[in-house]
């Protein structure tokens, strides 16, 4: 899976060139904006300021060729990982907005040492009989 990120300067194209898995897309305020299933020959877009995730399926890999609008540098924003947008926030305020202690949101924030691909774990949530997607716990404001 790569892990949840915003784009800051441009939306994100992407088109599937082998294998399968899902997208997620959240808007900006956390509700959910798409969560598919996607294959070979399928393409996809995010909004810019969209939080989203690509997950390979547990069988195959997903491999996909994406590129952004802008000639800018888009530098993505990571929202879980050792660089995430939520590390460099990290103080008293970020921690009360969530209403925790500091110790706890260090916790939460350090538990993940992987930066941009998270590996797959055992812990999966049976969707159908043919298919099995990793649990996502995404909190946004």
């Amino acid at each position: 899976m790569m892990t949840p990120h915003v784009n800051p300067r441009a939306t994100e194209y992407g088109i599937v060139i082998r294998g399968s898995g899902r997208i997620q897309i959240v808007f900006p305020n956390g509700t959910n904006a798409m969560d598919t299933h996607v294959k070979q020959g399928d393409v996809f877009f995010v909004p810019r300021y969209f939080a989203f995730c690509q997950i390979a399926s547990s069988n195959e890999p997903l491999d996909f060729f994406g590129f952004t609008t802008s000639a800018q540098k888009n530098k993505p924003q990571f929202l879980v990982g050792a660089t995430s947008l939520m590390k460099s926030m990290m103080g008293p305020e970020l921690a009360a907005a969530f209403g925790v202690s500091e110790d706890a949101l260090q916790n939460i924030l350090n538990a993940q040492q992987e930066s941009v691909i998270l590996p797959a774990e055992q812990n999966y949530e049976k969707k159908s009989d043919s298919e099995t997607i990793p649990k996502i716990v995404t909190i946004m404001t």
